[in-house]
């Protein structure tokens, strides 16, 4: 379990999302959470955790696996996803990490989450090499359509000058603590967690990806399960109009995790 507090200052809930960022399965996990928050009005923040695969697995991004996740992920959240088609892959993932945590230091958990959904949807679906600070900048462009006030050259200066890989390192030790499944693992305000909710029912052959089945609204489910247990009656009102919604359009599909720390 984390050490850190399971609130943070205002009386915002923390939910720890330990993932990589090179992760199709954690920016689709992460996407479904904020878009299920907005829509329950939940005061939550999902706190970004450094588990950088490259330390895990001890070698470095692998393309072909991403890129076959990624084709056959698109389909199931066709916005987030572009073919890759940059020159330069990615060395590595670290620098992304620091920048992060550089927004931690610079603003808090809540511009962590935002720089961190931004770098995913730089890489993902922009194409933008995050290994280097062009593409780290791009995604704080990308930051402030969710921020407006992100502080773009202040974030970039503590990346610069301070030692943010010590947060990351920090990171990665205490994951040796907590029981991670696979990338993205979810750790909830009660301490329980769910890994790659919604996307878990899937495996490899032949080189490639199948997914048997999938459950979209399960992170919704969820947040509103773990997080808002003592709601509001508008609040419950809105997570079952948004369920009947999704369950009369069929929605409930099922899904699946992926390659990511397994």
């Amino acid at each position: 379990m984390s050490d850190r507090p399971a609130v943070v200052p205002g009386g915002t809930a923390r939910i720890e999302i330990w993932s990589d960022i090179h992760c199709p399965w954690a920016l689709i996990a992460l996407h479904r959470l904020r878009q299920a928050r907005a829509r329950l009005g939940a005061q939550v923040t999902f706190v970004p955790r450094a588990w950088p695969l490259e330390w895990v697995n001890q070698r470095g991004t692998p393309h072909d696996i991403v890129t076959t996740e990624v084709a056959a992920l698109a389909s199931h959240e066709p916005e987030l996803f572009n073919k890759y088609t940059e020159d330069s892959w990615p060395s590595t993932f670290i620098p992304a990490f620091e920048l992060v945590a550089a927004a931690d230091r610079t603003g808090g958990a809540e511009l962590a989450e935002h720089v961190d959904y931004a770098l995913r949807l730089a890489f993902f679906r922009d194409s933008a090499n995050v290994s280097i600070e062009a593409g780290l900048r791009h995604a704080l462009d990308i930051a402030r359509a969710y921020e407006p006030d992100c502080p773009a050259d202040a974030i970039i200066s503590v990346w610069r000058t301070t030692n943010v890989r010590a947060d990351v390192a920090a990171d990665f030790e205490q994951s040796k603590q907590v029981a991670i499944q696979g990338s993205p693992q979810v750790v909830w305000p009660d301490g329980s967690t769910t890994h790659n909710p919604g996307m878990s029912d899937h495996f490899w052959r032949g080189g490639l990806l199948r997914i048997n089945s999938t459950d979209p609204d399960e992170p919704a489910r969820l947040l509103h399960g773990r997080c808002l247990p003592s709601c509001s009656a508008s609040t419950s009102r809105k997570f079952k109009q948004t369920h009947d919604l999704y369950t009369w359009y069929g929605y409930v599909l099922r899904d699946h995790e992926g390659f990511c720390g397994l």
